[in-house]
């Protein structure tokens, strides 16, 4: 499946060090070519040996190696790899990548390579959590990088929290969907919601929700990268553009309203994933002065689901249910009621996550639990469903 394909991965100093071995190893059954560059600490878990052995090539521990019969061997590979794959990243490297800094030879391979980038973050949940390692690694995506993990699991700590690195098995599978995506969406035309909408109160408040967009972009990146000719409607997301996808930016619900009726007619699905509010003011007034209290007068916003379900036709229309209580019961209400093919129901703590965790229901009752994983592999499995 993979050959042809030159795949570098990288190992840093992380306790799951010792499953880049059976990375290697699957990749190899897949007839890729693969190259293993360490880190020093790395090396201290992990023999250099093992990884030679399996890979059939030398391992590069320094800037400086004498095993490859290149004067450079850390840029000469990076720029024949289709693809480095950094498992495990550490909190360390994944801070030199996003600081741009290249002090050994696998940063120094981050920095040069042009070649597709996935990085598996492992480390303590405490550091997973830390501010500057999100930062870090919201900066990685922006530059590139495909995020995949961490999960959640027994830690080498004796903790079960995040932070364990994603298995062998599903690194392979989003290495393979990297590298020889399935165009199976060819010819499909997609329109996909994120974000939350914003209802002005005065020119400078406004009701809202904490939804962040990254489900709705996660969709749309998967659909993209399977042939689709995807549109996204977003409200108020900072998310890198996916590749291919062509943006439409709102603000209101009735913005997403108008953007949404003028894009589905052509579509072949409709996948609404944004947190669009419930309700506005009902009147605009001026900026609103400190005072004692304040009564707003709400009204409802315009149904975006039920609008479309009334002009339905052949398109499959797929919804989202955020609950907090009766999950099942709620969401299977809310598709009878829009005429939905399918809905995702999910609870508030996926709202700004990387990962997410719900359960899909089609028409016909049927139900799949999906358990927290990346956002993009939860993404490739609601398109699975609809198509």
């Amino acid at each position: 499946m993979l050959k042809g394909k030159t795949i570098i991965l990288g190992v840093t100093g992380c306790i799951a060090a010792y499953k880049a071995a059976t990375l290697v190893s699957r990749l190899k059954d897949l007839d890729a070519e693969v190259w293993v560059v360490m880190t020093a600490e790395a090396a201290q878990l992990v023999g250099p040996l093992t990884f030679r052995t399996l890979s059939g090539n030398p391992v590069i521990l320094d800037l400086y190696s004498q095993e490859i019969a290149t004067p450079v061997p850390h840029i000469s590979l990076s720029q024949k790899a289709d693809l480095l794959v950094i498992a495990p990243a550490t909190a360390n490297m994944i801070g030199k990548i996003a600081g741009g800094l290249a002090d050994d030879a696998l940063s120094t391979m981050a920095l040069s390579t042009t070649a597709k980038k996935l990085l598996a973050p492992g480390m303590n949940c405490e550091m997973w959590r830390n501010p500057a390692v999100a930062a870090n690694s919201e900066k990685i995506v922006k530059l590139g990088w495909e995020l995949i993990g961490p999960e959640e699991g027994k830690l080498a700590c004796g903790d079960l929290d995040i932070g364990r690195m994603s298995e062998p098995e599903e690194i392979i599978s989003r290495i393979i969907e990297l590298l020889v995506a399935p165009r199976d969406l060819k010819g499909k035309k997609i329109l996909i919601t994120a974000g939350g909408t914003r209802e002005q109160i005065d020119p400078v408040r406004y009701l809202a929700n904490r939804s962040s967009g990254k489900m709705g972009y996660a969709i749309a990146k998967a659909a993209s990268r399977r042939g689709a000719a995807v549109t996204l409607i977003s409200a108020n997301a900072s998310l890198p553009v996916p590749a291919g996808v062509r943006l439409v930016e709102v603000e209101s619900a009735r913005e997403m309203l108008a953007a949404v009726a003028g894009g589905a007619q052509n579509a072949d699905a409709v996948i609404m994933a944004a947190a669009v509010a419930d309700f506005k003011v009902k009147s605009k007034r001026a900026k609103i002065k400190k005072g004692k209290g304040l009564v707003l007068e709400l009204e409802a916003t315009s149904d975006i689901l039920k609008k479309l379900a009334g002009k339905k036709g052949k398109r499959k229309l797929v919804g989202f249910a955020l609950e907090t209580e009766n999950l099942v019961k709620n969401a299977k209400k809310k598709l009878a009621e829009k005429n939905l093919d399918l809905i995702f129901a999910n609870g508030p703590e996926n709202f700004g996550s990387d990962q997410a965790r719900g359960v899909l229901i089609d028409r016909a009752g049927r139900r799949v639990d999906l358990p927290l994983a990346d956002k993009e592999t939860i993404a490739s499995r609601i398109l699975d469903a609809i198509f």
